[in-house]
């Protein structure tokens, strides 16, 4: 909703709320929506979303909110990679997605961290993730998903299907260059060797950091747990086989960018190998020209035809015969 605001931007606390979601959670007093944080076991589970970056969001994870110490740090960790660890109390997950915040670099991927436990879902982020943003949507008109293992598997597939965009783009991209290699054959731009190199850059990082994703949410849905049932496991599979599908198309892509590159580079390698081959014939042919014309040209007594008028035109002509000369040497040595 366009009217959202969060209860407490400067704390951290972004929003709190019973799942599937209440629009008046969305609007509480902030002091009041902390002192909920600390009540016993609700009788229906709870979202609570957090920015990690803030300091009482931090102090709350670490002496309030009731986990182990291990698993608050890793929470707030600055550094995370996709993976789940499984816990008798739930499930430590860190996933990671596109980053579609304005004036984001196309292969940034930020970090989203998430608790889940039968009875509470906790997520952190340090930017805004789309697809935590229609969660909280659907939570204001009561639709999110009433579990905490739905919420999971709402997560992963949210996640996994904003990838969709950028490998498409990314294609689109690759398809662009490889026309241009079709339809200019012999000119090699500068600007298409750039876009390959931002593709290949982009899909080996997405690459990176979507196999060990695709392998968590692999191991979720094999996960002995309470906190997810059969559908949530089902859902986790699905989310890991759109997963699984997006590396391979990042994987094609990185090996297509290494092919025209290589292609592009070979063409650019041809041209210069004839130019200079233009030119050393060049130079063959004009040597021994300038080698006429510098004796010519010395400044003593006895150059031949000095005093004749028509010295400078029998010169000419006898240069014109030499270049003659060699061009039919070269063809006959099929040097030309």
């Amino acid at each position: 909703m366009s009217d959202f605001r969060p209860i407490d931007p400067e704390g951290g606390l972004l929003f709190v709320t019973a799942l599937p979601g209440r629009a008046e959670d969305f609007a509480r007093d902030v002091e009041n929506a902390w002192s909920s944080l600390d009540a016993g076991t609700p009788a229906s589970p709870v979202w609570i979303h957090l920015d990690r970056t803030k300091e009482r969001a931090q102090r709350w994870v670490r002496e309030r909110s009731g986990l182990d110490g291990h698993i608050a740090e890793a929470l707030l960790a600055e550094e995370t990679r996709p993976r789940f660890e499984a816990h008798e109390q739930g499930v430590l997950v860190m996933f990671r997605g596109v980053n579609m915040n304005p004036g984001a670099e196309p292969d940034d991927l930020i970090s989203l961290r998430l608790w889940v436990e039968p009875a509470r879902v906790i997520t952190l982020r340090t930017f805004r993730f789309r697809t935590i943003t229609d969660l909280r949507v659907k939570a204001q008109g009561g639709a999110a998903p009433a579990t905490p293992g739905a919420f999971l598997s709402a997560v992963a597939l949210g996640l996994g299907a904003r990838l969709a965009p950028v490998v498409e783009n990314l294609d689109g991209m690759l398809d662009d260059v490889e026309e241009d290699l079709v339809d200019r054959p012999d000119e090699a731009d500068d600007g298409d060797r750039s876009v390959l190199a931002t593709i290949r850059r982009q899909a080996i990082t997405y690459r990176r950091y979507m196999t060990p994703q695709r392998d968590a949410m692999s191991g979720l849905a094999l996960l002995d747990t309470p906190v997810l049932d059969a559908r949530a496991k089902a859902e986790l599979r699905h989310a890991a086989d759109q997963i699984a599908r997006v590396v391979e198309d990042f994987e094609e892509l990185r090996d297509r960018a290494t092919v025209t590159s290589d292609e592009l580079r070979a063409r650019r390698e041809m041209q210069l190998n004839r130019s200079t081959y233009i030119l050393t014939l060049v130079a063959s042919v004009a040597l021994p020209l300038g080698l006429l014309t510098g004796l010519l040209g010395v400044n003593v007594g006895g150059i031949p035809g000095e005093g004749d008028h028509w010295g400078f035109a029998g010169v000419c002509v006898l240069m014109v015969i030499i270049a003659g000369l060699e061009i039919a040497v070269l063809k006959k040595m099929r040097w030309l």
